[in-house]
């Protein structure tokens, strides 16, 4: 370890120790409605990347497992992870490099506090989540499919459909059912499955007119 890693990785035991505390003992659901609701967009640039995968796999696997890629690392940082750390540092900028850190190489322990605020608040633990029918946990499912991505961009390496398949059901799992069960947990809903919205009486609109 040279002494630029070894002080990066004493950085994030600083913050890890940090926010902990706050993380368990402060931390609310309203801190994390809060990004939701500032951004109720969030979801939409990894919902198009997802969009785009699916129609790629027959013909050009390799784009569509890209593409899905894209979909797993937005949807993962973006929609699921930062408004956590926004709402423990309250700076959008700094939630977004925090966040990168957290999910890297160093800072496992620092993502696996972001799990457990995930799970506490959100209801959905990536620390043991599995899709239907799946042996392998998503979180490793995520470790697999960002290998070859990185096979592709640096090896040029060629990705079956199978795989291209495998990625976007990744894909899936983490837009289409982790996320609007964790925005459900939050009391919200969700508009074409990406916009996030509280407003009761929307979520609501016609059930009196069908007389529920």
């Amino acid at each position: 370890m040279t002494e630029e890693d070894a002080q990066y990785d004493q950085w994030m035991t600083d913050l890890y120790l940090e926010h902990s505390k706050e993380a368990l003992e402060e931390f609310t659901v309203e801190r994390l409605q809060s990004y939701y609701l500032e951004d109720p967009f969030l979801a939409k640039g990894a919902a198009q990347s997802l969009k785009e995968s699916r129609v790629l796999p027959a013909e050009h696997p390799t784009a569509s497992l890209v593409f899905a890629t894209i979909a797993i690392e937005v949807g993962t940082k973006v929609v699921l992870l930062k408004p956590i750390v926004y709402g423990l540092v309250h700076d959008a900028s700094a939630a977004g490099l925090i966040t990168d850190l957290a999910i890297g190489h160093t800072g496992e322990r620092y993502c696996d506090l972001l799990f457990h605020v995930l799970s506490k608040f959100g209801g959905v633990d990536l620390r043991t989540f599995a899709r239907a029918g799946c042996k392998t946990l998503l979180w490793q499912e995520v470790g697999i499919v960002q290998g070859r991505r990185n096979a592709v961009v640096h090896r040029a390496e060629c990705v079956s459909n199978e795989e291209a398949e495998h990625s976007v059901a990744v894909a899936s799992a983490i837009l289409e059912e982790v996320f609007p069960s964790i925005a459900t947990k939050l009391g919200f809903h969700l508009h074409d499955r990406t916009r996030v919205c509280k407003d009761w009486e929307c979520k609501y609109a016609g059930a009196f007119n069908r007389g529920t």
